[in-house]
């Protein structure tokens, strides 16, 4: 089946694209001793994970205790929660996985964050693991000095539950569009670690599992002296947002296929809306750039650029998606294209497990 029989709108997901990313991605990791545990957050499919994990992952990063049991079900691991779990439900949902074998391992701030994790542990006879969240200038979660982070780790160990290692997110990179201040901003966030590793070590401390990053900052995380691993995961479909950060290196896997309803002198409409196609990167453009998607409503999005006087109603258009991410998760199935035919169908099954 040609993709543009589908009906819309729907997402189109190009298997050779999402093949070279990948591969592109560990070919930029070869050799530096740094391993990548790629974010479910972008793919929220078993399928791609497991490509991910084929061609040399050492485990999956999660946000959501949602996306770690749909990995679980799926039989694909380690997973590194890269947040905590916060809250009774949680905390027994948490310990639910750990009874099934699942080795996952969840992210603390907090004294609270380890009396949960204790106090669950106690009620369920398992044994969870954690590493605990560093603050590096994202201001969101985490310890933000050291001596705090060496304060965790003790009681981790002294409640009885597996001490990992530590984590951080410079994720505040993406606001600084100059790639050599951005440079200088990611340096000085993994420095920031750093000085959480040295006084763990100096504590008898030591971290197994040094864990940052973005898609963005692989770069300089690959090549920053303590780190063991990556939590990249935009990489692996890309999209407009992405592009600018890593111009020329990845592939745009995922298209949302929309169909034209109307051209005017300067505007055309197509019936993709705010309720398939997200725009909190901004618009999303058709490959070539020679239209974007400058406005959405509900159900439909105004298309501008040149491009437009080429269009007729009817005619079936790709968009790129700004920022991959929330848009896949406003859907259900990928639609999976490979040499330019749908070869398969694959559930997003992630998609909207916010809990």
């Amino acid at each position: 089946m040609h993709p543009h029989d589908l009906d819309t709108p729907c997402l189109l997901l190009d298997l050779d694209a999402v093949e070279h990313n990948i591969a592109a991605m560990m070919a930029q990791l070869e050799g530096t001793g740094v391993a990548l545990r790629p974010h479910f957050k972008t793919p929220k499919c078993p399928q791609v994970a497991k490509m991910q994990l084929d061609a040399g992952a050492i485990g999956i990063t999660v946000a959501k205790l949602g996306e770690a049991e749909v990995l679980a079900d799926a039989g694909l691991g380690p997973i590194l929660m890269a947040n905590q779990v916060v809250g009774r439900l949680k905390i027994d949902r948490l310990m639910a996985l750990l009874a099934r074998g699942v080795d996952i391992t969840v992210a603390v701030e907090s004294e609270f964050n380890v009396r949960e994790l204790a106090e669950g542990a106690a009620r369920s006879g398992q044994r969870p693991a954690a590493i605990i969240e560093v603050d590096n200038g994202m201001q969101r979660c985490g310890t933000t000095t050291p001596a705090e982070t060496v304060t965790l780790a003790r009681m981790l160990v002294d409640a009885g539950i597996d001490y990992r290692g530590i984590m951080g997110y410079e994720g505040h990179m993406y606001g600084q569009p100059e790639a050599g201040p951005r440079a200088e901003l990611i340096q000085g966030a993994l420095a920031s670690v750093n000085r959480h590793v040295e006084a763990l070590a100096e504590a008898g401390l030591a971290p197994a599992i040094v864990s940052t990053s973005g898609s963005a900052s692989v770069g300089v995380a690959s090549h920053t002296p303590g780190v063991t691993d990556l939590q990249a995961g935009t990489y692996v479909f890309h999209d407009s947002h992405h592009e600018a950060f890593t111009p020329g290196v990845y592939r745009y896997a995922l298209t949302l296929l929309t169909i034209v309803l109307t051209v005017r002198e300067r505007y055309a409409v197509c019936d993709a809306g705010m309720k398939s196609l997200s725009a909190d990167h901004g618009p999303s453009f058709s490959r070539d750039g020679s239209y974007k998607a400058a406005r959405l409503s509900e159900e439909h999005a105004h298309l501008t650029g040149a491009g437009i006087a080429n269009l007729r109603p009817g005619d079936k258009i790709e968009l790129v998606p700004s920022h991959a991410d929330t848009t896949l998760n406003l859907h259900d199935t990928y639609h999976v294209i490979r040499g330019g035919e749908v070869v398969d169908a694959w559930p997003i099954l992630g998609a909207r497990k916010f809990k």
